[in-house]
């Protein structure tokens, strides 16, 4: 709205600038004494301050410097307000001079009169200008606004011509034609206007739900790797942990009585805290690397599936269909976490024997996960136990689709799609 307003105040500045240069041509002219049109006609003195007045105003208004600011808003309602009395004096000139008609007489201090050739039609094209500016700057209202007060100034007018003893009959045969360009121009540019502005307002409320829904995405993906985290410390170091303080307490009872004993649990014990250590540190790792973006994805689900495979046991193949194009790193690494959490999801509750990944690119990129597992009733069971709500939010977060056929003691296959990658 401001850069509208900006360049509506720059379009009128360029107008009066270009109606001084023109008067600055013509006195030039005149003063050479090669003007086009012979100064016959002198214009009553207070018909001249009628059209001079005005002028000057409108003039001073938009050019001298310092006035935009403390006026702030108002400036160009004002500006406008200003330009369409200037410029509709200006076209009803013509008829209180009967002697010329479609001129416009400027007076000279010196006696001497200067006309410039303003047909009618050219001088309602000035008035019709600040008229659709209006529109184009503040809408529908505005422009119904400004064309009545053109309007109303028209219609003053003809009632100052009447009083001044001029036929009317020109005047009225060319006004309903005048106040419907008035009213139809201005009419068109607020209300397209008015569009652009329920559009534009449309379009904020939308990017501030996207920033809001990006913000909700970050929040709930941080959530899900806090709760992903929390699950891995479980399952190694709280685990570990729990097994040294057994082991230290059945030390502490052997360390009198079976000094043998003891030794032997000492070495269990090193043992194991190694191995706390090292699972501890392949948590942290896992955290730290970023093996799609390192890779690519389809180098990284086989990486996955590997490991998979050597710590649960579950023997476990990849397959890789269509020709593998890149991805933005947001996609990739959804369909790879998502990947985690189903193989995850087969560790715990599919007591399954072969587990299958599949990685289909087509016009869209889909991952399939199969196994052979005990499987489930997809309706019978809640989401959050197995883990298919954390798969149905991160996929929901990429524009994805997410597809669970299970059965009693016949697997589980688990398919998600996004139709329209975000390709780089």
């Amino acid at each position: 709205m401001t850069n509208i307003v900006r360049n509506t105040v720059r379009v009128l500045r360029g107008v009066i600038i270009f109606r001084l240069l023109l008067i600055a041509i013509g006195i030039a002219l005149y003063l050479t004494h090669r003007s086009l049109v012979p100064a016959t006609v002198q214009p009553e003195q207070p018909l001249h301050f009628l059209l001079l007045l005005p002028s000057v105003f409108s003039t001073l208004y938009l050019l001298v410097p310092g006035l935009e600011r403390p006026l702030g808003r108002f400036y160009l309602p004002l500006a406008l307000v200003a330009t369409i009395i200037d410029f509709s004096l200006q076209y009803g000139m013509a008829y209180l001079q009967p002697e010329s008609v479609g001129h416009v007489t400027v007076l000279l201090p010196t006696g001497q009169a200067v006309r410039f050739f303003w047909a009618s039609t050219e001088v309602i094209l000035l008035v019709l200008l600040p008229c659709t500016l209006a529109g184009a700057a503040y809408g529908l209202r505005s422009a119904v606004a400004a064309s009545s007060l053109a309007t109303g100034v028209h219609l003053a007018l003809g009632a100052a011509i009447w009083r001044a003893g001029v036929p009317l009959e020109g005047f009225l045969l060319l006004l309903p034609l005048r106040v419907a360009i008035l009213y139809a121009f201005p009419a068109i540019a607020g209300s397209m206007a008015d569009t652009w502005r329920r559009e534009h307002e449309a379009l904020q409320h939308a990017n501030r739900a996207l920033r809001g829904y990006a913000a909700t995405a970050e929040h709930l993906a941080t959530s899900r790797e806090r709760v992903r985290l929390a699950r891995a410390m479980h399952d190694t170091l709280s685990h570990s942990l729990a097994g040294l303080t057994v082991q230290l307490e059945a030390l502490d009872a052997l360390q009198e009585t079976r000094p043998e004993a003891a030794r032997t649990q000492l070495a269990k014990i090193r043992e194991h805290a190694r191995l706390g250590l090292k699972e501890a540190r392949e948590a942290i790792f896992d955290l730290r690397s970023s093996p799609v973006e390192e890779f690519g994805l389809p180098v990284a689900i086989e990486q996955l599936a590997d490991k998979f495979r050597d710590q649960s046991g579950i023997q476990t193949t990849v397959e890789l269909e269509g020709e593998p194009f890149p991805l933005l790193p947001v996609q990739a690494n959804a369909l790879y976490r998502i990947l985690e959490e189903a193989l995850d999801n087969v560790e715990r509750h599919a007591q399954a024997n072969q587990v299958s990944v599949a990685l289909h690119y087509n016009h869209g990129v889909a991952l399939q996960v199969q196994d052979d597992g005990v499987g489930f009733e997809p309706g019978g069971v809640e989401e959050r136990r197995y883990g298919l709500l954390g798969v149905r939010e991160r996929a929901a977060l990429v524009e994805g689709t997410v597809s669970v056929e299970s059965a009693p003691r016949q697997g589980t296959d688990l398919t998600v799609t996004i139709a329209e990658p975000w390709r780089e």
